[in-house]
């Protein structure tokens, strides 16, 4: 084994250093054979040579053969011309033996004159020897001819025979009658008048017959003669040309394609000898370190990238062992056993091994290790090559830590469906023993379900889809049921693993526990169905089951369901004077208080399982929907016991609490046709519960399709209140206020009318809470303020003494909300002349009690000089212990303790405490609602320094004002 895990060192790096073996050996001393090489080159070449010595011969013979036809060709053309010389001689043989015989026939004849004519035979006797010795000649130097030695030409041959009987024939017939005609020429001269002598002139004549037939006889033996030289020259051509056709033949079959061969294994040889060379150097001006040895594993050579990566110089490491140099302290034994039987064996061997350099620093080489053999198979030596692997080492070092430590567990799973590796998050995660994973099939992980809780089938496991369809799977949720029966829920991402040639080997799998994080999700949802702050449900269940319940009684006659919309009275008080937290816990104790009264009992019935459903929908509005109340009793006893069970005081931070609830009912009976659905139904009980409280509050109403009439009237109010803005129809009323000691007038009170063109003159009650629901009391307000101070300014004007000292006007809190406010308030002031401490600003409690903006305009208001009046003080859920957080310099005790303080005597005692506290913060008590003497004298008794009530006056005109004042002044 290796010390790490080895990465592929590519193939060519050892070529190289195998083809420098080779190259480079015999200089530096490597074991190889240098001259081997050369030797198979020059082999080669002698191989290549004698192929071209074997051609050479062939066409050698081939131009001997040729040249012989040749010498023949010119041996028989000059026997031809010899012949033909024969041929001519012999016919002028003939000639000459003619004209001899016609020479001494005519001198036989004796024709006058005959010695003239018997003259003309010595001459015709001269050219018949001269015939006779040219013939002679020719036939010598026709003897003398080479081809007579050859075979069918020489002597004794048929040729021979045949030639010569004929020559000598005509040359002795010739001679023959040469010598009868000379005999007779002297004869013939002497007796030129002489009578020729008998019989001779017959015998001339016969033998120049037999001259002229010895003669053609020569000529056929030399026709003979020329026809078999023809066919010998045909012969030889023939046996040349199949000689020259069997030597290219041999050429073109064996001859060429062995020298082609020679020459083509020479070439490469040439080119192995290039790329050898070119390796050689590769081999040395690599970064690749190349180490060759011989059989023993001892150096006999190193390149330069052998002492720039370990420090050796190549002097130093000839002729050592590399384990010597190389190997560190702390190297793994296993590693270099590996390579020292490698090395016996004489085998090849790939590794990654723990080094050290010269100076003693860490080095971890990749090393491929390859044998060198001899042409008989006999181990030569190793040719090694070597990278600097320590940054990849360190590299997966880290990649090994991150392994180790990542927090996801992450596993790789085969092709087979095994687990080949696994972390130890991985592990920890599907509750495995270390190292347990490793080796295991799938199912050891544990039983898999799918998201939605469906068990999961082994096919569907992410990582064999991964391996079946080679795609990557992102953000999928799988449960795993561990071994101690819990249930673990991860998400999964898997990427397919491929090889070199892309095809996919493995998928590696990785995973993180969500199951927090899917118990928070399924929180969230069940949160998103919920309030959070009671823990009923919310809008979306309630439209879920009136929808429900809507298709139900569609269905099933007989039966029917009841919808009741709750809201409660004074509440914004509560939470305006508690806090915010004061009514989250009322809002808290209310919903308990819900799901107590809608327990099991007679009084609700149910039907298909179903249950009551109380359900908050938003602020301090509650939905009731009771499941199968066909019948209005029923429904009138739940909304009793809820009105009951809600109207018991409450302990809100240590603070006792009273409140009611209006309920608006809506009672679905004898099939639904007539709903149109789940949101009107919330319609017409939001209505029903707005006639509760139009009726007095703490009760409640069943819907009757005639309160949406009222609804169009409450609209049309809107629209009719916005066209008596914009046409001034708003007017202001004044009521006096009073000093109790001395019972003379101290200010007014402007309280808003609506002059309607058509009703008559209503009071605010009657249009406010429809100004404040459509956003239309700023503008009110503003109209209200602005009249109001003109006219205390006429007063003031035109009254002197008997004009109010102050002007009070009632501020709601979407007024003082207005950034702006402030300014235009100071310059409405300005412009009509008013000086700021004159006009007092009335505010509830309720509205500016946790309003920090309220608050903090207020402030702003009293430190430019306005004064502040707490109005309706005691109404809700006022708290003297937070008189003091508000910039207050008034304090108005509300109507309802007033009325009843002679009688009561718990509220006596608030009224006392409050201007007791008023009264030690420096703030003027105002007593509202003063009806009666005695109601005066009791709160003239209590030391409250001003009044207010129909006592002293009722609201009125500018005008009836006016005459009041008068008619009290008088």
């Amino acid at each position: 084994m290796s010390d790490a895990p080895a990465s592929t060192i590519p193939a060519a790096a050892a070529a190289a250093g195998a083809a420098a073996a080779e190259a480079a050996g015999a200089g530096a001393g490597a074991g190889a054979d240098p001259a081997l090489p050369a030797r198979r080159r020059a082999g080669a070449r002698l191989g290549a040579a004698g192929l071209r010595a074997a051609v050479y011969g062939i066409f050698l013979a081939l131009a001997l053969g040729t040249a012989a036809y040749a010498g023949l060709t010119l041996a028989w053309q000059s026997q031809q011309a010899a012949d033909q010389e024969i041929a001519h001689r012999a016919a002028a043989l003939t000639a000459a033996g003619e004209r001899a015989r016609r020479a001494e026939a005519a001198a036989e004849a004796g024709t006058p004159p005959r010695a003239d004519t018997a003259g003309g035979l010595r001459p015709a006797l001269t050219g018949l020897a001269a015939s006779v010795r040219a013939l002679e000649h020719a036939l010598a130097e026709r003897a003398a001819d080479p081809l007579a030695d050859l075979p069918g030409f020489g002597p004794g041959s048929a040729f021979d025979t045949s030639l010569g009987g004929a020559a000598a024939r005509a040359r002795d017939t010739a001679a023959a009658l040469a010598a009868q005609l000379a005999l007779r020429a002297p004869s013939l001269e002497r007796h030129a008048d002489a009578q020729p002598a008998g019989g001779a002139p017959d015998r001339d004549r016969a033998q120049a017959a037999a001259l002229a037939s010895a003669v053609d006889a020569l000529q056929a033996a030399l026709a003979r003669a020329a026809d078999r030289r023809a066919d010998g020259a045909r012969a030889a051509l023939a046996a040349l040309a199949a000689l020259a056709a069997l030597l290219l033949a041999t050429l073109a079959a064996v001859v060429e394609p062995h020298a082609g061969a020679a020459r083509r294994q020479a070439a490469q040889f040439d080119r192995q000898a290039l790329e050898l060379q070119r390796l050689a150097l590769v081999g040395e001006n690599t970064a690749t370190v190349v180490i060759l040895c011989d059989a023993d594993y001892r150096v006999q050579w190193v390149n330069p990238a052998f002492t720039r990566c370990t420090g050796w110089s190549a002097a130093e490491a000839l002729g050592t062992l590399p384990a010597e140099l190389l190997r560190h302290p702390r190297a793994l034994d296993s590693a270099h056993a590996a390579l020292r039987h490698a090395l016996a064996e004489g085998r090849a061997h790939h590794a990654e091994l723990r080094c050290r350099r010269r100076d003693g620093s860490e080095l971890w080489l990749e090393i491929d290790l390859r044998p060198l053999h001899d042409e008989a198979g006999a181990l030569r030596g190793f040719v090694t090559v070597a990278s600097d692997a320590s940054a990849h080492v360190a590299e997966r070092r880290k990649l090994r830590l991150l392994w180790a430590t990542l927090p996801a567990g992450v596993t790789v799973v085969s092709q087979g469906g095994e687990i080949a590796d696994a972390n130890r998050a991985a592990e920890s995660l599907l509750g495995a023993a270390q190292g347990s994973l490793v080796g295991a099939p799938l199912r050891a992980m544990g039983a898999l379900l799918h998201d939605d809780g469906r068990p999961c089938e082994g096919e569907e496991h992410p990582a064999l889809r991964t391996l079946r369809r080679a795609e990557a799977l992102r953000n999928e949720t799988i449960g795993v049921r561990l071994a101690d029966g819990s249930l673990r829920w991860l998400l999964v991402n898997t990427e397919p693993q491929r090889d070199e040639q892309g095809r996919v080997v493995a998928a590696l799998m990785c995973f993180t526990d969500i199951s927090e994080r899917r118990r928070l999700q399924q929180q969230l949802q069940a949160s998103a169905r919920a309030d959070a702050l009671t823990g009923l449900p919310n809008r979306a269940v309630v439209m879920e089951r009136l929808a429900r319940a809507i298709e139900h009684a569609r269905a099933h006659s007989g039966y029917g369901f009841a919808v009741l919309f709750m809201d409660f009275d004074r509440f914004k008080q509560v939470n305006d004077t508690l806090g915010h937290a004061g009514g989250d816990e009322l809002l808290r104790q209310i919903a308990q208080r819900l799901r107590r009264a809608l327990r099991p009992g007679d009084e609700v019935a149910r039907v298909d399982s179903g249950t009551d459903l109380a359900a908050r929908l938003g602020g301090d509005e509650f939905v009731l929907v009771l499941d199968g109340v066909a019948d209005a009793e029923r429904v009138s006893a739940v909304a009793e016991r809820l009105l009951r069970e809600v109207s018991e005081p409450y302990t809100v931070l240590d603070h006792p609490v009273r409140t009611g609830a209006s309920i608006g009912v809506v009672l679905v009976a004898d099939g639904a046709a007539q709903v149109e659905d789940a949101q009107a139904l919330l319609r017409d009980a939001d209505t029903a519960m707005y006639e509760a409280k139009r009726a007095g509050r703490g009760r409640w109403v069943r819907f009757d399709p005639a309160m949406h009439e009222r609804l169009v009237h409450t609209r049309s109010l809107e629209q009719e209140l916005r066209r008596a803005l914009r046409d001034g129809e708003l007017v202001v009323a004044y009521q006096p206020v009073v000093d109790l000691a001395s019972g003379s007038p101290s200010g007014v009170e402007a309280l808003v009318r609506w002059r309607h063109p058509e009703r008559g003159v209503l009071a605010a009650a009657e249009f406010l809470p429809t100004a404040e629901e459509c956003g239309l009391v700023a503008e009110l307000g503003r109209q209200v303020l602005a009249q109001a101070c003109n006219q205390f300014a006429d007063w003031r004007r035109r009254l002197g003494a008997q004009a109010p000292t102050t002007l009070a006007v009632n501020v709601a809190r979407a007024e003082l909300e207005r950034p702006a406010f402030a300014e235009d308030l100071l310059q409405l002031l300005h412009q009509a002349g008013l000086a700021a401490p004159q006009l007092q600003l009335e505010i509830t409690e309720a509205s500016v009690a946790r309003d920090e903006t309220a608050q903090a305009m207020l402030r702003t208001l009293r430190a430019r000089g306005v004064r502040l009046a707490l109005d309706d003080f005691g109404s809700g859920h006022s708290s003297l212990a937070s008189l003091h957080r508000l910039p207050v310099d008034l304090v108005k005790i509300d109507r309802s303790f007033v009325c009843n303080a002679e009688t009561v005597e718990y509220q006596r005692v608030l009224i006392e405490a409050t201007i007791r506290v008023a009264r030690t913060l420096g703030i003027t008590t105002v007593a509202e609602g003063i009806e009666t003497e005695g109601q005066a004298a009791l709160m003239r008794a209590l030391a409250c320094e001003r009044g207010q009530g129909w006592l002293y006056g009722r609201p009125m005109t500018p005008e009836e004002y006016e005459r009041w004042r008068a008619a009290g002044a008088a």
